[in-house]
């Protein structure tokens, strides 16, 4: 395995859109990075779907909030 698809493989694990990876790679079009996408293991799709109804019912939004609002205070999170 090369460096390059090495790293194609860590960016679809990351979660790095395929478009992402695309550019990144410098791929003509995003069916060339999906090659990497077959890589992510099974239970990074729960852990996706999670994410995404956090999403849809405004939970996302919530914590984000809740974590920004020390830093609106001014102090500093551990």
């Amino acid at each position: 395995m090369s460096t390059r698809h090495t790293f194609g493989v860590h960016c679809a694990q990351a979660g790095i859109p395929i478009v992402r990876i695309q550019r990144l790679l410098g791929h003509s079009t995003p069916v060339m990075a999906l090659r990497y996408m077959k890589h992510v293991p099974e239970n990074y799709f729960a852990a996706d779907a999670a994410r995404v109804a956090a999403s849809l019912s405004g939970i996302a939004d919530r914590e984000a909030s809740a974590q920004a609002e020390p830093t609106r205070q001014g102090l500093k999170t551990s």
